[in-house]
């Protein structure tokens, strides 16, 4: 990303949820400057609670031409939940309209050792991209519920998630859809893994079909309390035949595989926050070697996995499933 930021002529676009105060983030902003110095459009925009850096922070860029949002900062007032819950989750980087890239990784070097899935990608899918990091960036600070409209190019469609009221996403209901084409198998990887009730009977619905489901999750994530809400679901998705794998390490790439057929990956997690809380961006394509390549990571993941027990997650202490529960009813103010 940086190499390609260093060869930008004409503009470069950044959008993230979180940006840290760190190695990581200071090189982005100090290169950034130099492209800012050189003429170079920039413009950077930051999710106002995921992020650790403030307005300040980015002054010698702003000074220099560059233009940096912050999506919906956080306010203190009497509605402090609903104005401050829905995030912009996306991450995206756009250079010249040429070089773009999609995926799950933030800036900042507390994911550098995580599994991250992150698509870089030369030619004209980088237009549809900044068509839709210019939506976000005219609506960050707009409280709005109006769907941006769907970007199709070629045989890809850039799916735009936005936060819904009604108990369902127009994202969730294309994974739904997706899962319940399956013919062979499904693939999905994902760090936070707290299903609805529809897409987990999208999954045994295809699995009654004969659909092979395998599932990676990393054995902890660095959100503790999403780990506990996922156990309670664990169990029964084994029975019913889902082959549970868990990562060592912390795994952050979001992925779904169909068949030979799909693939959709970007910034959504599994979870209830990114079907209803949260802005999310993300590719579906059909591109035959992208889908091999895509099962090729799925696969080195699943060699370095272990196999989910049934018998210790049966077993589990009871004060354990309490707390499951208890977390599970107030999981969407969390």
């Amino acid at each position: 990303m940086i190499s390609d930021i260093r060869r930008a002529k004409r503009e470069i676009l950044l959008e993230t949820y979180i940006y840290s105060d760190d190695k990581i983030g200071r090189l982005f902003r100090d290169e950034l400057m130099k492209k800012a110095i050189e003429g170079v459009k920039i413009r950077v925009l930051i999710d106002g609670w995921g992020t650790e850096v403030k307005k300040k922070y980015f002054d010698g860029l702003t000074n220099l031409g560059g233009e940096v949002r912050f999506f919906r900062e956080f306010k203190y007032t009497w509605s402090f939940f609903d104005d401050n819950h829905e995030r912009n989750h996306r991450k995206l980087l756009i250079i010249d309209g040429k070089v773009s890239y999609i995926g799950s990784i933030n800036i900042t070097i507390k994911g550098i050792n995580w599994s991250e899935l992150v698509l870089r990608m030369r030619g004209n899918l980088g237009l549809a991209l900044r068509k839709s990091f210019n939506r976000s960036w005219k609506r960050f600070n707009l409280r709005t519920r109006r769907r941006m409209k769907k970007i199709v190019h070629e045989s890809y469609e850039v799916l735009q998630g936005f936060p819904s009221n009604l108990g369902q996403s127009s994202f969730e209901r294309r994974y739904r859809k997706l899962i319940r084409n399956a013919e062979k198998e499904i693939f999905i990887e994902t760090p936070y893994f707290v299903p609805s009730i529809g897409i987990r009977r999208a999954l045994r619905d295809a699995l009654g079909r004969g659909v092979k489901v395998k599932l990676i999750l990393p054995r902890k994530s660095d959100v503790w309390i999403v780990d506990k809400v996922r156990n309670r679901y664990l169990g029964l998705l084994h029975k019913a035949g889902v082959e549970i794998n868990y990562y060592p390490e912390v795994l952050h790439s979001k992925l779904l595989v169909i068949d030979n057929s799909f693939f959709l990956f970007g910034s959504s997690n599994l979870d209830y926050r990114s079907f209803l809380h949260q802005y999310e961006v993300n590719l579906l394509g059909r591109d035959p070697e992208l889908i091999e390549k895509l099962k090729n990571h799925f696969r080195r993941n699943l060699k370095g996995s272990s196999k989910f027990s049934y018998g210790a997650w049966k077993n589990r202490r009871k004060i354990g499933r309490l707390v499951e529960k208890v977390i599970e009813w107030f999981k969407e103010y969390l």
